[in-house]
């Protein structure tokens, strides 16, 4: 899914800024659903479990899948927006992305997946561990309404936890995921990852992205921050983004 063209960007001294072009909102609203929808479920299951269940796949997406508690439709629809767009910023410069959606086993529809945000890997050479291998955590915050917090330091604070404890505990969620999952090889390339000093060293990016209604741009990206850890911080402005969240729910929803 292509979603940054969408965006102009521009780089400063603490962040990286994309703002949603003008006259582009229906645009870039318009090509989420389908890949919305497959982080929650693949197009398998939704038909096998509302057949099962004995009603329509839209029905069992708004019942049993797609979050409506606010904070957690505000969150999913941040996490999963900057997973793509970790996607396709590396696929940009060469670098195919495994990409495990975690929204898939969330303990329930209202709750957030546990550990990082997202995480990402590149296998540099299939049959051998390099150096050239990459993880990539990401840490999002959004901000579609007016309020007293800081997101861009909540994000580089979540981003600097992945750092220090967070992303081996969820490499540790995720090998156990693929394990009773039978899902062998997932296992393994995870495995990988999770004990370097088997298998070797590799890189890292620690990510922390806070996605913001244009309203806050300025306020938001003006405050100074504390990044000792050195996380990249990423910062996504987009109008209207309460409305972008509650349509793209019910847009998935239509969506089958």
């Amino acid at each position: 899914m292509k979603i940054l063209q969408h965006f102009d960007r521009s780089n400063t001294a603490s962040h990286i800024l994309y703002r949603l072009k003008k006259g582009e909102w229906a645009q870039f609203i318009a090509k989420l659903p389908e890949e919305y929808r497959n982080c929650y479920i693949t197009d398998k299951a939704l038909d096998a479990l509302s057949k099962e269940r004995k009603i329509s796949k839209s029905e069992f997406l708004e019942k049993y899948i797609l979050p409506d508690e606010p904070i957690i439709k505000s969150g999913d629809f941040g996490e999963i927006l900057c997973f793509h767009a970790v996607i396709e910023n590396f696929k940009n410069k060469g670098f195919v992305l495994f990409a495990p959606r975690k929204w898939r086993w969330k303990d329930s529809r209202n709750k957030a997946a546990p550990g990082a945000d997202a995480i990402l890997f590149h296998v540099a050479n299939p049959k051998k561990p390099t150096k050239k291998d990459i993880l990539v955590t990401i840490e999002s915050k959004m901000k579609a309404v007016n309020s007293k917090e800081h997101r861009i330091q909540d994000a580089i604070d979540g981003a600097t936890t992945d750092k220090l404890t967070r992303m081996a505990k969820t490499l540790s969620w995720l090998e156990e995921k693929y394990a009773k999952h039978g899902a062998e090889d997932k296992r393994q390339l995870v495995e990988r990852f999770k004990d370097p000093a088997t298998f070797g060293d590799y890189q890292k990016h620690f990510k922390a992205i806070a996605i913001m209604d244009s309203n806050f741009e300025a306020d938001e990206t003006g405050k100074a921050v504390n990044n000792i850890q050195g996380v990249t911080v990423i910062v996504f402005s987009i109008e209207e983004l309460k409305k972008a969240y509650e349509d793209t729910r019910t847009n998935i929803i239509k969506s089958v």
